[in-house]
């Protein structure tokens, strides 16, 4: 696997952590009309582990794809 397809990868890996965020939070919302969506958005801060590790994830991603351009270049 070249340093693109590594980075690309990153890249997927930072947009499965921060939806997973959104699906964990409203998993338990049986209807928008029950609860409303700013009570369910406010548990968001229960995650913030997740919004890290997808933030670390997509700057891992970028870098691999910046260095594999350069090093593709030279």
């Amino acid at each position: 696997m070249n340093r693109r397809a590594a980075g690309v990868s990153f890249c997927f890996i930072a947009t499965i952590l921060y939806v997973s965020r959104y699906f964990i939070v409203t998993s338990g919302v049986v209807s928008y009309a029950d609860v409303p969506l700013k009570s369910a958005l406010v548990r968001l801060g229960d995650y913030d582990i997740l919004l890290i590790l997808s933030i670390a994830s997509l700057i891992i991603g970028v870098i691999y794809i910046i260095v594999g351009e350069v090093k593709k270049e030279k």
